[in-house]
């Protein structure tokens, strides 16, 4: 197995998801015994930024959460708090592998994501409009997924978190700043996705999907950060 990751066209992932649950009724692997229809009104909902949350529960930041596949794989097992891989400048260094060796004792070398900036974003842009697409395919297949879904734009009950890291001098940096705004507003892009999922299928030709991807970031430092610098970034953020 490869290791790198390598991110996948909109095109094959929409259509290996709705091929794989037509013909085996699983997507991206997942059977459909373990998908997890999560209602908006629920014991564990709540509102969080703003935006409802079906469920306090999803994964954290890690080399997992880059990839679209993986981001909707845990959406579908009840994941409604995604919390994005973190990124930072530095978008271009080798990275040894495997980055955590577990043979006698650990060593973990990962530093931040694998992807560039730009594919980043576009992995996060993906899985946004893949779920939200998928949620009306699981409505109009499975009538026991209508309580978990709105047909009002954000009725997934499912905030995805951005992480920036690590530094203000990054964060400030225009390729970082760059990300934030395309995640902040995507608009352009999910419309361009939503309308090449209705040309493949129709049904899903009227899906709402909004155009901010996340309006909230947890931020993540190295150890040792100075206390003053940890504020400055979040009084800047």
């Amino acid at each position: 197995m490869s290791d790198l990751m390598k991110p996948q066209p909109f095109e094959r992932l929409f259509d290996w998801a709705i091929c794989e649950l037509e013909r085996s009724g699983s997507i991206f692997g997942v059977p459909r015994q373990l998908f997890k229809a999560v209602p908006n009104d629920g014991p564990y909902s709540s509102e969080m930024f703003g935006e409802r949350l079906a469920s306090p529960i999803g994964p954290a930041a890690g080399p997992h959460t880059q990839m679209a596949q993986n981001i909707v794989s845990a959406w579908l097992c009840g994941g409604r708090f995604i919390e994005l891989k973190t990124v930072q400048i530095l978008d271009q260094l080798e990275i040894p592998r495997p980055c955590i060796d577990m043979e006698d004792e650990g060593y973990n070398v990962e530093w931040s994501q694998e992807l560039r900036l730009e594919q980043a974003a576009g992995e996060y842009v993906k899985a946004w409009v893949l779920i939200h697409l998928l949620a009306q395919k699981l409505v109009q297949d499975d009538p026991s997924w209508r309580q978990a879904v709105s047909r009002e734009p954000g009725g997934l009950g499912t905030i995805f978190n951005m992480s920036v890291g690590y530094n203000l001098e990054g964060i400030r940096s225009e390729p970082v700043q760059a990300f934030l705004r395309r995640i902040r507003d995507a608009s352009g892009e999910v419309e361009n996705l939503r309308k090449i999922a209705a040309v493949r299928d129709p049904r899903l030709a009227d899906v709402k999907i909004p155009g901010t991807i996340s309006n909230s970031v947890t931020l993540s430092t190295m150890h040792g950060c100075p206390p003053d610098e940890i504020e400055k970034i979040g009084r800047y953020l």
